[in-house]
Order: C-alpha cells, then structure tokens, then sequence
C-alpha cells in the first residue's frame, strides 16, 4: 500500500526504502537511503532527477581553511541598487592566493588602487581592478581588466607582521608594523621596507620581543606629535623602566609587564617611553585618543591636570631623562650643560657610564646637582652666590661641577669642573616636590654640552 512519507531535509529525495510494517492506517517507517538533489547541497545549485545517474565520491567534503587565500563576492552598486554580496559564483575566477610559504595573511591594507597584503614573512602588494602585462624586456604596464585582485607584486626583504596586526598603523604613505619573528620593528613607504628599530634601539627591540611571556603588540600613529605608538605587554618587558610612586592608585603601577615607546620620523628615532598602558589606539581629527581597557581617553588635554594619565594623579615631579652620546667610541669630558625650554627646570643629576680599570675601581664620575635659576647661596662674607641655571640670549646655562672621588676627611668633595667619559646621563626635574604640579604646561626644546676631548 502506498502512503505518503514526510521527509525532513530540504534538497534531498529518497533512493531507496523498506517499509518495516503495515497495520491497518498505521505505517511504520523502515530503513530509507536519502541523496541530496542539489550538487553539494549548493543553495540554488543545480537539480537533479530521477533516473540514471553518475556517481563521484569526494573524501574531501567540508569545511577548507585557506591561510593564504582571498576570496571575494560579487559587487553592490548604489546607483542601481544591485546588491551581489552574497553571490561567490564557483564559475568565476573569485579566489587569489600568495605563497603559503610565506605564512599566513594577517592583515590586509588598501591604499589608492592597491591592496597590501602582510603575511606572517612577507609583504607584498596586489593590484585592483587592473592586471599587470609585461613587455618583452620584462617592464610591467598595468592595464584595466575584469579582474578584482591582480597582479602580486612582492616587497624586497624577508619581513612580516608575524602574527601581530594589532602592531599595524598608518601614517599618510608610511605604514608600521612590528614583526616579532625577526625581532624588529618596520616602516613600509614608497622606498620599501625600512626597519626603523635599528635607530639605536636594536639590541632593545630584539631581546624585548623574544621574550616568552610577550602576549600583545599594540601599535597606533598619534597625529599631534608625529609619533608611532608601539606597546609591548607582558611580563618582564623591560626591567629598567622606572617605577612609579608607591602612592599611585593607578594600575600603571605594574610597569614591569609592559613598555611603551614613540619612534619619530623628523629626527629618526625613539624618542621617549611611556607610562601609560594602552589597550587600544587611534588619531581622529588632529586629537589622539587612547582606550584603558573600556574607557576612552584623550592625550594633550588641558581640562585635566598635569602628570595625570587614566585617572591617577602621579605624586612624583615631571622629570625627562636625557643622554649624550655624540661619537661614542671616543672619550670626552663634559664641561657644561645648557638647556632651551621653559624656566624652572633644574639638573637633579649628571653621571657618567661606569668605567673599570685594571684594579677594578668604580670610575664612574658624578656632578652636583644645578638649581632652577634664581637659587642663590650666602657665603662666608655675607654675600648672595647664584648657584642655579644662568640664563644668557634665551639659553641657560651652567658648568658641570664633578664629585671627585677623592673626599676631604669631613666628606665634602673636590670641585672639579666637567665629567670624563664617554656618554652623559641627565635627569632634568621642572618643579620641586613642595610646588604645585598642576602649573601650567613646561617645555624643553633641546639640551647641549660644551665637550672636549679627553687626554
């Protein structure tokens, strides 16, 4: 007896059945084959019918993940109405590939008519909505076409994003990135892949990025100073950083999990560290904005009070660490110190590298520390000594007293004028840590030393 049999998947027909019994109007279903009518179960496929048919079997059916592949839908065109985006049409050539050599795509960047594809080894470029021909000297001529992704045209220079988009920012034509694999961080720009992490930050770069415990790579352009942003978070990124005061609230505390750092183009280099710790970056308008965890924050602001960075006030005073090095293999003495900027700011202290003779004595050299301008001194006739910053055509100015390691027998020092070595660092504070530091904005243009070489 015939009866109806309802069958619960879409596509399909049954090739074969056996009812298991029959008991008056009660049918109970047996074992029954279903094949699916449409090739692949494909939505709209093609349909097949009834009758004889050839079968293939396909043991690779299912889900294929292609790390190095692209593929595109069709278009939507707003003047028509057309909307293609969700046709991905087998027919057509709707896939490009680049070497799976090469590793993975990581992130991929258009820029005018290119499409710049970063790989986990490679950088390349992809040509849209034109292919490339080539003449027969081997010259390429672009030229319109039908195709969407053309020709692939591979950067010079084994470098990728590694497995680090997050590191990716961009800046007019320059792009940055960070590849971790290689230890170094990268400029992309119309004269190729530069790596920027050679400008006196080499060694640092390389033994902070292969670090174990590094778990993020922040990157982002911050439009008012020019700079590229780079924050590296872990453990034990740079141990050297300083610390913050043990009276701040603030999450910064934790300084020895991350290190953030500004890479500047005019003077190319790195041109300051951080204490902020970012989780996300970006430029909007002329204003840089920067995210802590959920919360947004503008940078520059001047509705907040100064040294205040995510919500914690920082008790200690603004102080900007500074290091001469000019022709580092010779040895120099450093007679003075002379600062551009704003008033008020003193030189905490001054030392040279530690040096170690044959007898192993510390010679390492230290100056006394220079006041702001305007502090004086009384000596024994009664009679004021400035012994602050003098200030001479916009310029202050002052010599670098040394701190002899020969003590007279009531520990005071020798005075000798200038440090030997063959690098100087200063710290340079602006207020002291009894005035306010919600005065307004100070600023230090540049910083020199009269040097001479040493005998």
């Amino acid at each position: 007896m015939a009866y109806t049999l309802d069958v619960g998947f879409f596509n399909t027909f049954i090739i074969s059945g056996r009812n298991a019994a029959t008991s008056g109007d009660v049918h109970e279903q047996g074992n029954f084959h279903f094949e699916e009518s449409r090739i692949r179960g494909e939505f709209n496929g093609t349909n097949v019918d009834y009758g004889a048919k050839a079968y293939q079997v396909d043991l690779e059916y299912g889900t294929r993940i292609r790390e190095n592949a692209l593929i595109y839908s069709g278009i939507f065109n707003s003047k028509t109405k057309v909307n293609n985006t969700n046709q991905f049409p087998i027919g057509s050539e709707i896939t490009k590939a680049v070497d799976i050599a090469h590793g993975s795509i990581q992130k991929l960047h258009a820029e005018d008519s290119d499409l710049i594809i970063l790989q986990e080894n490679k950088v390349s470029k992809s040509l849209i909505d034109k292919d490339a021909i080539y003449t027969a000297e081997g010259t390429p001529i672009q030229s319109q076409s039908n195709v969407v992704i053309g020709q692939n045209v591979p950067y010079q220079g084994k470098f990728g994003i590694s497995k680090n988009p997050e590191s990716f920012a961009v800046a007019g034509g320059r792009k940055y990135f960070v590849d971790q694999s290689r230890g170094v961080v990268m400029r992309l720009s119309r004269d190729g892949l530069t790596p920027i992490s050679m400008y006196g930050m080499k060694d640092w770069f390389r033994d902070a990025l292969s670090s174990s415990s590094l778990t993020k790579i922040l990157g982002a352009y911050d439009e008012v100073k020019d700079h590229y942003i780079v924050s590296l978070h872990g453990d034990n990124i740079d141990t050297e950083m300083a610390t913050t005061n043990s009276s701040n609230s603030s999450t910064q505390s934790d300084v020895t999990t991350y290190s953030t750092l500004a890479f500047n183009e005019s003077v190319k280099g790195w041109v300051s560290f951080y204490t902020y710790k970012p989780s996300w970056g970006t430029s909007l308008k002329g204003k840089f904005y920067t995210f802590d965890t959920l919360n947004l924050y503008e940078h520059y602001s001047t509705s907040v009070a100064r040294n205040n960075f995510y919500g914690a006030t920082y008790a200690d005073p603004s102080y900007v660490r500074i290091i001469q090095n000019d022709k580092p293999s010779s040895i120099k003495t450093f007679l003075t110190v002379n600062y551009e900027g704003s008033d008020n700011w003193s030189l905490e202290s001054a030392e040279t590298e530690t040096i170690t003779n044959s007898s192993d004595i510390d010679n390492k050299e230290e100056a006394y520390k220079i006041p702001k301008e305007g502090v004086t001194i009384v000596d024994s006739n009664g009679l004021d000594i400035n012994i602050g910053f003098k200030r001479k055509e916009g310029k202050y100015y002052e010599a670098l007293k040394n701190k002899n390691n020969n003590k007279f027998k009531d520990d005071t020092y020798f005075s000798n004028t200038g440090l030997t070595g063959y690098h100087v660092n200063m710290k340079f504070q602006y207020w002291e840590a009894n005035e306010d530091e919600n005065a307004n904005k100070a600023e230090l243009f540049a910083v020199s030393n009269q040097v001479v070489g040493s005998s």
